[in-house]
């Protein structure tokens, strides 16, 4: 069974509401060693949240957030795959073997795979899309 050991990226790429934490930046209640302080009592938000690295195991230790450099989660019903870009390391997933299978994904019936660092993304496909998020 996977655990987030000290990956802890999903701390530093997405925004929490019921932390005032925006998206980009460390959680103030994340140490890279200890990870969570307040796991036990963390947010709706951070409980919801569905790193696919930890539920998927078709997904190898190359795919884990802090070997590839951004996270994988999913919305729609699994039919949307969003890629969070570490904005230090914004091209990674362009890197082999990420690139070739999220285009692989893109290319599947019903499926969506969007890349961003930060709010600027690619809506991946035969010609990808320029997308900003909101």
């Amino acid at each position: 069974m996977k655990t987030c050991g000290t990956c802890g990226l999903c701390c530093k790429l997405m925004g929490v509401t019921a932390l005032d934490k925006p998206a980009g930046r460390w959680c103030r209640h994340f140490g890279k060693t200890s990870g969570c302080a307040i796991y036990d009592d963390r947010p709706q938000d951070c409980r919801v949240f569905n790193c696919l690295w930890l539920l998927t195991e078709a997904l190898d230790e190359a795919w884990k957030p802090t070997t590839a450099g951004f996270v994988l989660h999913s919305e729609n019903g699994g039919q949307r795959l969003i890629v969070e870009c570490d904005a230090s390391r914004p091209h990674d997933w362009r890197r082999e073997p990420y690139e070739a299978q999220l285009r692989r994904w893109a290319a599947a019936q019903d499926q969506e795979v969007l890349v961003f660092a930060g709010k600027r993304g690619l809506r991946l496909g035969t010609t990808d899309t320029v997308v900003r998020r909101a």
